[in-house]
């Protein structure tokens, strides 16, 4: 029988419903980027599928997020927290009243929340995986806003398709988050966790999660990730800053405590994400900051974004 893995990049995103605007020589040539001296915008092994400026809101590609961040935000993903025009995507915290009702997103009623937030996610019928993500974004400003998280990053929390046992479901997440506590890091995560419904259950695969200078991200910069098969690595400004193997990961011969489970990179298709949003009272002053300085609303920005697809076949599993 055919295995469903043993086939091209781009044939798997037709086979989970990643179509794109994009012809198959590529997206339609638009102007040259804001980015960092050196920036070409081609990377040997990939191929660019979609250049997104932002000049206005594509329902083709994006959907606005309705759910919320775990019991770790204080804030609610609401359709006004995501403005699109201009050329740049702004999501928004502000001070207001959100209501208790139900996510569509997550399927089950929220909870009033005392802030409203945004986060634009890819549409559920367009998986991705493996390739290159980039984006150009820029944080609020360090001396108005002081508790905060803005991201870049894939997430899936879905059964395991490679896996001969159905119910098995697999957190799967990489990041590059900002925080309004660290104006001058950004945390370059690895999330993975089997069965795995809260973010605590997952930290015996791993707590793949550092925090790296890169000066401040208050400022316009261009965060990156490659998601291969073997690898992850995170680039800033097309410097590598991070990289994880497979061996990193895999408990061969045993694994570094505090990891208990070996833990693989993710290797389904997925949706791609972009929130902010502010933390509770809680974590704040382990993640993401104390909001005590915050002067709402607070904005982060997004100038572009990227996705190639790898060009690179993926391996039968059985």
């Amino acid at each position: 029988m055919m295995n469903r893995f043993s086939y091209t990049i781009g044939a798997a995103l037709i086979m989970f419903g990643a179509c794109s605007s994009a012809t198959p020589e590529g997206p339609t040539p638009k102007a040259e980027l804001n980015s960092y001296p050196g920036y070409t915008g081609a990377y040997d092994g990939f191929s660019l599928l979609i250049d997104e400026r932002f000049d206005e809101f594509d329902p083709e590609i994006w959907s606005r997020g309705d759910g919320a961040v775990g019991t770790e935000a204080m804030c609610r993903f609401q359709e006004q927290g995501v403005v699109v025009e201009d050329g740049t995507l702004r999501l928004i915290v502000a001070d207001e009243d959100v209501p208790a009702g139900f996510s569509q997103d997550h399927q089950e009623e929220k909870k009033a929340y005392p802030y409203s937030c945004g986060e634009l996610r890819t549409k559920a019928t367009r998986q991705y995986l493996y390739g290159r993500i980039e984006a150009r974004m820029k944080a609020p400003d360090r001396q108005a806003a002081t508790g905060f998280i803005s991201s870049l990053f894939t997430f899936r929390l879905e059964p395991d398709l490679t896996s001969d046992v159905p119910h098995e479901v697999e957190w799967e997440e990489i990041d590059v988050e900002l925080e309004g506590g660290r104006p001058d890091k950004f945390q370059a995560n690895l999330i993975y966790g089997l069965d795995a419904s809260e973010w605590l259950e997952t930290r015996p695969f791993g707590a793949w999660e550092d925090k790296i200078e890169v000066g401040p991200v208050d400022d316009w910069r261009v965060f990156a990730i490659e998601w291969l098969p073997d690898s992850i690595r995170w680039f800033v400004d097309g410097e590598l800053v991070k990289i994880l193997h497979v061996s990193d990961l895999d408990c061969d011969p045993a694994c570094i405590p505090p990891q208990t489970n070996p833990a693989p990179i993710p290797n389904n298709p997925t949706t791609i994400m972009m929130n902010a949003w502010i933390p509770n009272d809680t974590i704040q002053d382990d993640f993401g900051g104390n909001k005590s300085g915050n002067v709402y609303p607070l904005i982060t920005e997004y100038d572009w974004f990227r996705y190639y697809q790898w060009d690179g076949e993926i391996a039968a599993t059985d």
